[in-house]
C-alpha cells in the first residue's frame, strides 16, 4: 500500500473507532494526532478529512484524500506516515475487529516458499493489504472483488 494510501486508511479507521464507545483512548488520542498534524501541515485537505470522516467505508473519499494529501505534498512526509502508522498499530492492537473492510491483511509474511491469496470477495473497504512481505518464491494475488456497499434506493421526489 502506497504512504498516502495508508494515511487515508488510517484517517478512516479512525474517524470509524473514534465514534464507537469500544474504542480505547489510546485509539482516540492516536486518530486526534494525525488529524491535528494533517490539519496543521496540510489544512488544504481539511475538507477531504472530513469527507472520509463522515463515510469512512466509502472507497473513493479515502482515495481523493490520498491524491489530495499528494497534490499538497505529503509523499514523502516520513513524520504523517509514521503518525498513521502508529495509529494502524493502536487499532490492530486495541480496536482489531476495526479492520474488518479488509479482505486478507498480510503483515510482516516471510515465506520460504510461495505466497499465494486468491478469490478474496469484499463489500467495500480493501480486498488485500500487504506490508512487509517476502517470499523465496513467487507472491499471486488475483481474483479480488471489492463490492461498492449497497445504499437503499432514496424515495421518488414529491411532485407539485
Amino acid at each position: 500500500m502506497d504512504p498516502l494510501t495508508m494515511v487515508a486508511v488510517a484517517v478512516a479507521l479512525g474517524a470509524s473507532e473514534g465514534g464507537r464507545e469500544t474504542a480505547k483512548k489510546v485509539v482516540v488520542d492516536s486518530y486526534a494526532a494525525l488529524k491535528q498534524f494533517i490539519s496543521n501541515r496540510y489544512g488544504a485537505v481539511t475538507a477531504e478529512v472530513e469527507g472520509v470522516e463522515s463515510e469512512p467505508e466509502e472507497e473513493l473519499r479515502r482515495q481523493l484524500l490520498a491524491k489530495k494529501l499528494g497534490q499538497a505534498g505529503a509523499g514523502q512526509d516520513n513524520e504523517l506516515q509514521a503518525l498513521a502508522q502508529e495509529l494502524l498499530r493502536q487499532i490492530a492492537e486495541h480496536a482489531p475487529e476495526a479492520t474488518a473492510t479488509v479482505g486478507v491483511s498480510l503483515v510482516r509474511v516471510a515465506a520460504g516458499g510461495d505466497v499465494e491469496v486468491v478469490d478474496v470477495d469484499v463489500e467495500g473497504g480493501s480486498g488485500v493489504t500487504a506490508e512487509d512481505v517476502s517470499a523465496d518464491g513467487f507472491v499471486s494475488i488475483r481474483g479480488v472483488k471489492v463490492r461498492a456497499v449497497q445504499e437503499p434506493p432514496h424515495p421518488p421526489q414529491a411532485r407539485r
